[in-house]
């Protein structure tokens, strides 16, 4: 097929084609988020990133809100694996269980970073058809979530699984733009001597975990 208009890009043909081009659109914005930081990507660079035109672009997508949902919501899968991966039985020993998830955490800090910013600013601007798909593949990722808390901790009700993960989620989600790690990876000032000063997401955040996990079992 004739280039239309960016040089190296060719329509794809069949969805296996069409899912290949989607992806390497999401890998383009994956790549200019470490680069620049989400308020400075544009619809454009992620065109130029790949030599596709806007028009070219709009074949697959109509925003970048609609992007970064899209890698917002492959990070948040991955999240998924690897915590079914890493705990694959009973919670035995709290503390090292609390330390482990806190680190599966931060092996996904793009997740995390991306989901602080989702109601506030993403959303506003997605379709309405990728917000659909968002907010239901979310759910099925949190069902997953929810039947391994079960299994990590056999005592819980549903409820009680349920309230582990909409917990830990919503506080993580709240101190890590806040962490050291958070404003080391976006170059922004923290000043040690200010207040209780700029601490590490596992220091914060394990802290937390026990004290929810002590009254999950009141």
């Amino acid at each position: 097929m004739k280039d239309d208009g960016a040089m190296g890009f060719i329509r794809a043909r069949g969805e296996e084609q069409k899912k290949i081009r989607i992806q390497q659109i999401v890998d383009a914005a994956a790549m200019l988020y470490e680069e620049v930081g989400y308020d400075k990507v544009t619809f454009s660079q992620i065109g130029r990133k790949l030599s596709f035109s806007r028009l070219n672009l709009y074949n697959y997508y109509h925003c970048k809100e609609d992007i970064f949902l899209t890698l917002l919501l492959q990070d948040r899968w991955k999240m998924v694996e690897d915590a079914k991966e890493t705990f694959s039985g009973a919670v035995t020993d709290r503390d090292e269980f609390c330390l482990a998830w806190a680190s599966l955490l931060l092996r996904h800090q793009r997740m995390l970073s991306l989901f602080s910013i989702t109601n506030t600013v993403i959303l506003r601007d997605a379709s309405s058809e990728m917000h659909r798909r968002f907010r239901m593949e979310m759910s099925q990722a949190s069902d997953e979530l929810i039947a391994l808390a079960q299994k990590m901790f056999p005592q819980f009700t549903p409820e009680q699984a349920y309230n582990f993960v909409e917990c830990e989620s919503s506080y993580a989600l709240t101190l890590y733009p806040a962490s050291l790690e958070y404003k080391t990876s976006q170059h922004i000032d923290f000043f040690p001597d200010v207040g209780r000063g700029t601490r590490d997401f596992v220091s914060l955040y394990v802290p937390f975990l026990k004290i929810l996990l002590k009254g999950l079992e009141k």
